[in-house]
């Protein structure tokens, strides 16, 4: 028996369109978790997997008994074109991903099968059942699902794709969430907030040969004391190490001080406004935004880097966003930036209200990439947000700002490096994001 696990990418991130220097860089676990899985349960199966962040697929020369795709809200339009291209071929397909997860009962008439949340142990039963020949057209995570000795993801899978390619080098400790901020699928896409045992997390460490890992956790300090357990059986490990994390850590200096020495190299905090109303507006209180610069300068006390997250488009945002933004984040001396569209995701309690409010204004999922806007803002318009989003991209990474932005960091020949570091990035990314909504939408498989 054989199976096939596709990845598809919006045009934006696909291999064809990306920057040479991502072209070769996996984004995600899931294909490594996916192939673990399957090998570790199925030693007889054969397992090929084509993933369109790295690599072109030509659909025409695969061949599978069965065919699995991972998908999210913006690729799920080529997913669905995937599937009828192959179960017109006689293969059964199925499909697993956050869209699946948050919209299960409008994706099976589309695909034989569903996998809904995290497919450790439904991967398993789905498999079984199809070599029966009772596949069902939904498969549910338990509720009591074990996060005890998970399969360790298959980190080389990668290198046999091109002679660039690259170890998974990421790392997942936690999933989910218990914060209900508006317009976040985290509460919704493991069931719950999950931590797995640290020993676990370490013994998959363990197991990665680069020096520099990267946690895929929504939120690494959710549990301050899970954290500071996971810092210090990190630290003989002596590995670098960079993870999503919320401001509150800048108030526990012990666990600080345990970041630092387990070297945690920096986080990504999504401080998602400048707007004290904005925030509000996305039941996101717990971000105080007259604490922003001091949390960042105590971050930077203990020699960890910052990447700030926002989102535009959110109702308490208006006309002086993009200056109050970018003065913020040069004055809080902000590392890295990034920025996002307010997005409601299908299957959503949000999504939910936009649609009933009437604020819906684009229904193509292809465009659901954070890089569009799909709703009706309550105090813009879709394309003033839009204008925004890019103008707080260049501006934020031209030389002048990066220089501002990094003006904090004493020893010149380090501010000199991390500026070019920084002028590099953003003209990369800046170049593979602003594509046309034509472009974005074009299904081509």
């Amino acid at each position: 028996m054989k199976i096939v696990l596709i990845m598809p990418k919006g045009n934006t991130y696909s291999f064809n369109n990306r920057s040479v220097f991502f072209k070769y860089m996996p984004d995600s676990l899931t294909m490594g978790v996916l192939v673990a899985i399957i090998q570790k349960n199925f030693p007889d199966i054969e397992v090929e997997f084509y993933d369109e962040t790295v690599e072109k697929i030509e659909k025409e020369k695969i061949s599978a008994d069965l065919i699995g795709i991972s998908s999210m809200t913006p690729t799920i339009n080529k997913a669905i074109a995937y599937s009828a291209y192959f179960r017109s071929k006689g293969i059964p397909v199925f499909v697993g991903g956050v869209h699946p997860t948050l919209c299960p009962e409008s994706c099976d008439k589309y695909f034989d099968s569903v996998i809904s949340g995290l497919a450790n142990e439904s991967l398993v039963t789905l498999i079984r059942d199809f070599q029966n020949g009772c596949m069902q057209k939904i498969y549910y995570q338990s509720d009591n699902m074990s996060f005890e000795n998970f399969v360790c993801p298959k980190r080389d899978i990668y290198e046999n794709k091109h002679f660039l390619g690259t170890e998974l080098n990421m790392v997942q400790a936690t999933f989910g969430c218990s914060n209900v901020c508006e317009f976040c699928v985290q509460p919704y896409v493991a069931c719950g907030y999950h931590q797995r045992p640290v020993d676990d997390v370490i013994e998959e460490i363990k197991q990665i040969r680069d020096d520099y890992i990267e946690f895929v956790d929504p939120n690494l300090a959710k549990d301050e004391n899970y954290l500071m357990s996971l810092c210090e059986k990190l630290k003989p490990l002596k590995k670098n190490w960079f993870a999503p994390m919320t401001i509150s850590i800048s108030k526990n200096d012990e666990l600080l001080l345990a970041l630092k020495k387990s070297g945690c190299e920096g986080v990504l905090i999504g401080f998602e406004s400048v707007s004290s109303d904005s925030i509000a507006s996305i039941k996101k209180g717990f971000n105080k935004v007259e604490n922003y610069k001091n949390a960042i300068k105590k971050l930077h006390d203990y020699d960890i880097k910052v990447t700030g997250s926002f989102v535009l488009g959110l109702d308490g945002d208006d006309e002086f966003l993009v200056e109050k933004t970018l003065n913020f984040i040069n004055e809080a001396h902000i590392d890295y930036v990034r920025f996002t569209i307010n997005t409601p995701y299908p299957g959503t309690q949000y999504y939910k209200l936009m649609k009933d409010s009437n604020r819906i204004i684009e229904d193509n999922f292809s465009l659901y990439d954070c890089q569009n806007c799909v709703i009706k803002p309550l105090n813009l318009s879709a394309d003033s947000v839009e204008k925004m989003h890019k103008e707080l991209w260049r501006r934020s990474y031209s030389f002048m700002n990066i220089f501002k932005r990094l003006s904090y960091i004493k020893p010149l020949n380090k501010r000199i490096k991390e500026i070019i570091k920084n002028y590099v990035f953003g003209k990369v990314y800046i170049k593979m994001l602003f594509k046309s909504k034509n472009f974005i939408s074009k299904i081509d498989i």
